[in-house]
């Protein structure tokens, strides 16, 4: 158990310290964000360069609050950690590493 403690403290603490940039996500195309604005603080309007794309299957999250990209098409807020992606693509990569770890512990206990 001590292990598992020693092995996850420090993956919550970097967990912790992330900040996560927000950026207009338009409602056309909800797997690019974009994240610098054309002007200061309180502008909803994001410049076309800066753009970041969302894996394969997965979608950036999004606000009420509403923003433009370059005076065009209408968008909403989100956020750059916050994606929406489906669990059932990656089912077979957990079923895997649980199995592994099943099949470690009961090695171990054989062992002994």
């Amino acid at each position: 158990m001590l292990k598992c403690i020693i092995f996850l403290l420090p993956i919550a603490l970097l967990s912790i310290n992330v900040k996560a940039a927000t950026g207009c996500v338009l409602t056309s195309n909800k797997s690019k964000i974009y994240t610098k604005k054309n002007g200061g603080a309180g502008s909803t309007d994001y410049r076309t360069t800066n753009v970041s794309t969302a894996t394969a299957g997965c979608v950036y999250a999004q606000t009420a609050t509403s923003c433009t990209v370059g005076g065009s098409g209408p968008g909403f807020l989100g956020d750059t950690t916050i994606l929406n992606c489906p669990i059932d693509d990656y089912a077979w990569l957990i079923l895997l590493l649980f199995g592994g770890l099943g099949f470690l512990h009961v090695r171990k206990k054989a062992l002994n």
